[in-house]
């Protein structure tokens, strides 16, 4: 009997497929030093050496709202994800817990504590540090508040956790905490003296934890490598000058770090010293992302938020060779990568993504500004948070991508003349075309744009009373819209002064009447 069993079994070991081949899901949290919640997105940046790399990712021509959900005010912290699809994020007054279908799970009113980013334990307890008080705190999965320790005067950046639950996070006045998982204090180091002062997100490496801080008063940045056993300080490297430095390393599988300070991206040995330090034209307040090749992707916040200028993505290999370069429209917060290398990153008026070779993938426009960086989730939904009071959840899939190309900068009668091309993979139906004037909507619908094409569409009738001021005509928005397609909106933030008399049009910057001075202008540089 014994042997047959053992026959049996023998059978089935052969039959059956390896562990590997019949386990559900794919682990993400493959660092030998993490101590996160195994779920898609549980820290910013994805993991504990913040490389915003994710293993999920979802194919698609284009991104469609999935939904969107209003919170109290405006986020912020970036996404997290808990393993049961749960999102959580913080607004000024409560932290949410939002289910996969974007209804709430649970919030927690924290009016007068400033909640700020958080991180998911492997338990499932919910870290975060509040800005009023200085207090990193302990939440349960179902919204109770575990404890609370205080760690410094104001506090406000992501904590991280190593294998064995011990809390690093730091604070506006130097100080950098180590916390057991029951909220006592392992130890403390005060960073004052060596030129920290508001210590910004945490990464680790092995037996070393990494943390950058900004001084107020000297603008100077530096990142200090500290032992996560002891507190004690291993090196200090000095990065120049910044108006803001928030984001701490992101680290490499080798350990090489990436680190943004003003205007350059620096890649930094374990040992602290620099490999190679690289101009970025404009200054970046992202964390690098680095892909499975060791690509290094940052984005710029440009010199002026309601325009294309001086936002890019930049891709740079580990040697720190420019890849590639691409502008955005006005970059904010990190950059994030699914499994398929696309790159997706947050700006003034929406969610970007781009192809590894660089080139623009598609655009999600929004009314508010983005806070942070996107979260990926198991399914390949990008969640953001943005500033006027909404999580969006966006999801790549294939459909009509409406993109406002042009518009018409010239004499023109009764009508506001717009170029509309759709560059999706399906045509789009009753296409709403529309221009707010002074407060006012103007619209034309387009019964069809197939794929590829391009069309001229003529908005209006437009007729302003010739007795009104000709010169306070306002172009405050431009619009296109169809059912089961990616919008286009331009001219969110900005204003285009128009001359309107009677059904005359004229855009404010034509200074005569002379055809040659009429011209279509392209989009991107409005």
């Amino acid at each position: 009997m014994v042997r047959k069993l053992i026959a049996i079994l023998l059978t089935l070991l052969i039959l059956l497929p390896p562990l590997t081949m019949i386990t559900s899901g794919e682990k993400n949290q493959n660092d030998e030093n993490s101590g996160l919640r195994d779920s898609p997105w549980p820290t910013p940046q994805h993991d504990v050496r913040r490389t915003g790399k994710s293993p999920y990712g979802k194919v698609g021509c284009t991104g469609m709202l999935k939904w969107k959900v209003h919170l109290s005010s405006g986020a912020e912290s970036s996404p997290v994800i808990d393993k049961d699809g749960a999102i959580y994020l913080s607004t000024l007054q409560h932290i949410y817990a939002i289910n996969p279908d974007g209804t709430i799970k649970w919030k927690i009113n924290i009016s007068g504590w400033g909640g700020e980013d958080m991180t998911i334990g492997r338990d499932g307890t919910i870290y975060v540090v509040t800005w009023f008080g200085g207090k990193l705190c302990a939440i349960s999965p179902n919204g109770e508040i575990k404890w609370e320790v205080r760690i410094g005067d104001y506090a406000f950046a992501s904590p991280v956790i190593d294998e064995e639950g011990i809390i690093y996070v730091g604070s506006t006045n130097a100080k950098f905490v180590a916390v057991y998982p029951n909220g006592t204090i392992k130890w403390k180091i005060d960073l004052m003296d060596e030129g920290g002062e508001i210590l910004g997100y945490p990464s680790l490496y092995k037996d070393i934890v990494y943390v950058n801080s900004w001084c107020y008063s000297t603008k100077k940045v530096y990142i200090f490598a500290i032992y996560r056993d002891n507190g004690t300080l291993k090196w200090k490297l000095y990065l120049g000058r910044s108006l803001g430095a928030y984001i701490g390393p992101s680290i490499a599988e080798d350990g090489t770090l990436y680190a943004v300070s003003g205007c350059s991206l620096y890649a930094i040995y374990p040992n602290g010293t620099v490999k190679w330090k690289r101009y970025l034209d404009w200054p970046s307040g992202s964390a690098p992302a680095i892909d499975d090749n060791g690509n290094i992707y940052v984005a710029t916040s440009g010199n002026d938020e309601s325009s294309w200028h001086g936002s890019y993505i930049y891709a740079f290999d580990s040697n720190g060779t420019l890849l590639w370069k691409h502008c955005c429209y006005g970059t904010w917060g990190g950059v994030a990568i699914d499994k398929n290398s696309i790159i997706y990153g947050a700006g003034d008026h929406g969610l970007y993504a781009f192809n590894p070779n660089g080139t623009l993938r598609w655009i999600y426009k929004l009314n508010g500004e983005l806070f942070g960086s996107p979260a990926i989730g198991e399914d390949g939904t990008i969640y953001v948070a943005s500033w006027d009071g909404y999580l969006y959840a966006i999801e790549p899939r294939d459909a009509a991508d409406l993109r406002i190309t042009a518009f018409y900068c010239g004499l023109t009668v009764g009508h506001f003349k717009i170029k509309v091309k759709n560059v999706g993979v399906f045509p789009a139906h009753n296409v709403s075309c529309k221009v707010k004037l002074n407060g006012k909507w103007y619209t034309t619908i387009v019964p069809e744009i197939g794929v590829n094409e391009e069309k001229i569409v003529k908005i209006g009738w437009i007729y302003r009373p010739i007795l009104r001021n000709p010169f306070g005509a306002c172009l405050e928005e431009i619009r296109v819209e169809a059912e089961g397609a990616n919008h286009d909106i331009l001219l969110q933030d900005g204003i285009w002064y128009m001359t309107i008399i009677g059904p005359i049009i004229l855009p404010e910057d034509v200074k005569s009447l002379f055809p040659s001075t009429w011209r279509w202008i392209p989009a991107e540089e409005i």
